[in-house]
């Protein structure tokens, strides 16, 4: 309860400057970029009326789903400004509303990352509930590889859980196969000098298509229903 309470006062607290200051910045715009440019791939066929943006914040992704739901009440009433006429929710993405078989594609970003297993296992299973059989969900995570060798050290919730697909397909349980994975952000963005991170994009981009995805920042999993 105390984790649940921070976490909601932390994006509270942020709701408001949250675009600016995660998104309005060369790291925050690479990401971004990335991101789209999978979900053009990964959710071309699958229509926003059909997809839940799990954990939806201010709704910067909310262009590929009509449907939304966050923690933060604060974050809901930014992203309704933005997307009046979506369907947009205040809520635990553990304990979702919605009916059985929903939705045909739910996506989940920089959310799995600071809940503990527990919660996503929970979480997990309600997507699993809410999918259409053949529907697919995409999450993403800090790499734990990577994690492990820079001896990365983390206290707190924030960003403090690291998976790989295999890990996430343990806490998924039966039901889950594999559809696509993709990584993101091989070079420490954030600590290389702004002026020259607007070159760098590109490589990242083609090195994380290689053999290097595995020590790769993150981790981007798709996976797809199995009729049970």
């Amino acid at each position: 309860m105390k984790q649940k309470t921070e976490i909601l006062q932390y994006y509270d607290a942020l709701a408001a400057d949250y675009d600016k200051n995660r998104f309005g910045n060369s790291y925050g715009q690479y990401l971004d970029r990335q991101e789209r440019a999978l979900f053009n791939r990964w959710l071309k066929s699958i229509a926003p009326a059909d997809t839940l943006d799990l954990g939806c914040g201010t709704g910067r992704l909310l262009g590929y789903a009509l449907n939304g739901i966050d923690f933060s009440a604060a974050m809901i009433a930014q992203a309704k400004e933005k997307f009046p006429k979506h369907q947009l929710y205040q809520g635990e993405i553990s304990k979702l509303s919605f009916g059985d078989q929903q939705f045909k594609a739910i996506f989940s970003m920089h959310v799995f990352m600071h809940l503990d297993r527990d919660t996503i296992q929970k979480t997990l299973s309600e997507c699993k509930r809410v999918l259409q059989t053949g529907g697919y969900l995409i999450v993403d995570f800090p790499n734990i590889r990577r994690r492990n060798a820079i001896g990365y050290k983390k206290t707190g919730w924030h960003a403090n859980t690291a998976l790989n697909p295999e890990m996430l397909l343990q806490l998924a349980g039966k039901g889950w196969k594999l559809h696509a994975t993709a990584a993101f952000l091989l070079f420490p963005i954030h600590r290389i000098p702004s002026s020259i991170r607007k070159f760098l994009p590109k490589i990242d981009a083609l090195l994380c298509r290689t053999f290097l995805k595995h020590f790769a920042s993150y981790y981007c999993i798709s996976l797809q229903k199995e009729e049970v």
